[in-house]
């Protein structure tokens, strides 16, 4: 791994020849392993990962590819190595499994800027790659995120002289989000997994954005001070309840104004105030659930209603999730549900109400049914409205949502930590 100062955990991989032909992918052995879970899993699924190895063999690249656990080599050294990296190991204290390589492309640094080259390499290599993880690697096999390292060129000049050198990409995606990603149907749905991801490019941060040549300067000051676990200094006002950013990091708007003035409004949650509410937002609620039902899933005998809640007025979705098999925790079922399910919705029905919102939040209330049981569970995830336009605008991720939000199963409130409830998912009983 050379001189690379973070990502020395981050190995992997898969073999493919240089003319895009595949080749026997094979599996790091246990042996090579030296995290002890991590032999376990690897040797314990080792079936599975051979069959992610021969599908992910079988990927056709632009450029030659190489899943290999020797970075940053020419390709006459790399045809010369033994295969066999796939692996599980851990990382800053997850535990991940690990797909490295080199791709051999080489990209002038004059034409594509550092996202440029991150994204173009983003969607020639790691989304091909995480799809077919994602679809052949199930929920049984228990790890916390994917891990992925990808050395390629780029060319500059140097005193007029052209010169050419390794550039490396990392990502870590949390496995919900990374299943996110993989079954997103928009462009602001993967934006947020990455943004919920770390991203490095050469060991430093790098907010990877697909919508143009870099990140919003705001954005991109958000996502650094949530990487970088920035605190704010002891002279400043604490962040927002639930967010690890600075409220002076928090771009203003009118809206977010709006809401927030809303809020410090005296509350009324009388029946006429609600009946008020279902005249004034009639048509566009009726909007939300044409333009969305594919997605959302409402259900057709509980139209959306205004409710009295937490002393304000909550505009309430009822919705159902299936997840494709039972889980013996119901916070793993929530969690499942709100990465599987709710987290596709919270940008496209914030968007409905831009102009001068007149209620408190949203409550996505769902029954939860699993495949292979006939007993449901109702979950409710109450979001107030400033922290569904914090997650629209990508200032919180899902979990710091959940953290300013209310939820409630079978009628219960909780906590809920959506990795720690997705891992145990993956270990606890069937």
């Amino acid at each position: 791994m050379g001189n690379r100062k973070f990502v020395a955990v981050i190995v992997a991989a898969l073999a493919l020849g240089p003319a895009g032909l595949a080749c026997t992918a094979q599996v790091l052995a246990v042996s090579s392993i030296k995290d002890p879970e991590g032999q376990l899993l690897q040797q314990k699924y080792f079936a599975q990962l051979s069959k992610l190895g021969s599908d992910a063999s079988a990927l056709h690249f632009p450029y030659p590819f190489y899943f290999s656990d020797t970075l940053d080599i020419d390709e006459a050294r790399q045809k010369q190595l033994q295969q066999g990296s796939l692996h599980f190991d851990r990382f800053r204290g997850q535990l991940v499994l690990q797909i490295t390589g080199n791709y051999y492309a080489c990209y002038a640094i004059a034409v594509l800027g550092p996202n440029q080259r991150a994204h173009k390499t983003f969607d020639d290599v790691v989304l091909p790659l995480l799809t077919v993880a994602a679809q052949h690697i199930d929920r049984t096999v228990p790890f916390d995120a994917y891990a992925f390292e990808i050395a390629y060129h780029v060319r500059t000049k140097v005193l007029k002289v052209d010169t050419e050198g390794p550039e490396n990409l990392v990502i870590v995606m949390p496995r919900g989000v990374a299943e996110r990603l993989v079954n997103a149907k928009d462009l602001d749905t993967r934006q947020g997994a990455l943004l919920e991801s770390q991203v490095y490019l050469n060991g430093e941060p790098l907010t990877l954005w697909l919508s143009g040549d870099e990140a919003p300067a705001d954005v991109k000051n958000h996502y650094l001070a949530r990487q970088r676990k920035e605190v704010a200094e002891e002279d400043k006002p604490a962040p927002e309840p639930g967010t690890l950013v600075s409220p002076h990091l928090i771009p203003r708007s009118e809206l977010l104004e709006s809401v927030r003035e809303h809020a410090k409004a005296a509350r009324d949650v009388s029946p006429g105030k609600l009946v008020k509410l279902e005249l004034q937002y009639e048509d566009t609620t009726q909007k939300l659930v044409k333009d969305l039902e594919a997605q959302a899933h409402f259900v057709d005998y509980a139209p959306p209603a205004f409710i009295a809640f937490h002393d304000g007025a909550y505009l309430q979705l009822n919705l159902t999730t299936d997840l494709d098999r039972p889980f013996s925790s119901q916070y793993s079922i929530a969690a499942l549900a709100f990465d599987t399910h709710i987290a596709h919705l919270l940008r496209p029905v914030s968007r409905y109400f831009h102009e001068d919102p007149q209620f408190e939040g949203i409550d996505f209330s769902t029954t939860i049914h699993q495949a292979g049981r006939l007993s449901s569970e109702s979950v409710e995830f109450v979001a107030p409205l400033s922290a569904l336009v914090c997650y629209e605008k990508y200032d919180c991720t899902g979990q710091e949502l959940i953290n300013r939000s209310i939820v409630l199963i079978n009628g219960e409130r909780v906590e809920l930590d959506l990795q720690k409830a997705e891992s145990d998912a993956n270990t606890g009983p069937r």
